[in-house]
């Protein structure tokens, strides 16, 4: 099995919700401009922003948004070697989070519905 078993959920306010194959995925990086936002560069130079903290909420530290960026790299290369289909969400997870944000990227089994 390779990256295209994975696929990543994205979702914010702005845009929605939007699944993304994990070996389309060329960059994530922290967006500096808006702290709430990872941008997920995609091939062909689309990004696909995803909203980590909701509107009004205290926006996180730059280190922690480059730690959820390097949170999502690993749960893909991780994700990758299992066998099956994958996605990950974002799903806050308080206290227990290894990065100090609250937040961590979890995999779950993707379904015929790509859900």
């Amino acid at each position: 099995m390779g990256m295209q078993d994975v696929w990543v959920r994205a979702q914010s306010i702005i845009s929605g919700s939007r699944t993304v194959r994990a070996d389309t995925i060329v960059q994530v990086k922290w967006d500096r401009q808006s702290s709430q936002y990872l941008a997920i560069v995609v091939t062909g130079g689309d990004e696909v922003h995803h909203q980590v903290r909701p509107h009004g909420a205290q926006p996180l530290a730059e280190k922690d948004g480059t730690a959820l960026a390097e949170g999502l790299l690993s749960a893909m290369a991780a994700s990758a070697a299992l066998p099956g289909s994958h996605l990950l969400i974002l799903h806050e997870v308080g206290d227990v989070a290894p990065n100090g944000t609250g937040l961590q990227w979890c995999r779950t089994t993707m379904n015929s519905t790509g859900e």
